[in-house]
């Protein structure tokens, strides 16, 4: 679950990337409302935790690797001012069938959303689509290219990133997968 591309970061310039970079994307008005309103060094604490992991020259056990991930989405994307409400999720669930013939998590045999982690959900009740994703990368190469980042670092860091799409908006596999956690998201419940 390492990085296979053998991408050399020291901490500091790692440390650099994700803070312009989570800042950028924060600012940017086609991303910013996926981010929950946390200060930015809390958000940016976990996320540096887990690039360090992927980055890793050693392998990491994809269990750390899944809670690593976790903590970072959970800071990322969790909401902590839920309201309790008479109305759930499920009380409109009709609404997905008629626009598509599908509720995310029925019993037919459509695909579904997976999650990475269960933290993941987050992310995926936001409904994001792959533009935010493009608009991730946009806001990576800028910040490379603001901090000088050499092309023989930048290139590769880019590509490892944009390997993640699909896994990110729900189209990849589990990191970790045991009787705890369903990797299977659900719009309810």
């Amino acid at each position: 679950m390492n990085s296979p591309l053998k991408i050399s970061l020291d901490d500091q310039l790692l440390t650099q990337i994700v803070d312009v970079w989570y800042a950028k994307m924060r600012d940017d008005y086609r991303a910013n409302r996926y981010f929950y309103d946390r200060p930015l060094a809390e958000q940016t604490a976990s996320l540096k935790q887990l690039l360090r992991a992927l980055l890793a020259n050693e392998a990491v056990a994809p269990q750390k690797l899944s809670e690593l991930a976790d903590a970072a989405l959970a800071a990322a994307f969790a909401r902590g001012n839920a309201k309790p409400s008479l109305v759930n999720n499920r009380d409109f669930a009709f609404l997905g069938t008629l626009m598509n013939g599908n509720i995310v998590g029925d019993d037919s045999e459509i695909p579904r959303l997976t999650l990475l982690c269960p933290a993941h959900s987050h992310f995926l009740r936001l409904n994001p689509i792959d533009d935010v994703y493009d608009v991730a990368l946009e806001l990576l190469r800028a910040t490379l290219a603001q901090l000088n980042v050499a092309a023989e670092t930048a290139t590769p860091l880019v590509n490892f990133v944009a390997a993640g799409k699909d896994s990110m908006m729900g189209r990849g596999q589990p990191i970790f997968d045991d009787e705890e956690h369903t990797s299977r998201f659900s719009t309810h419940g």
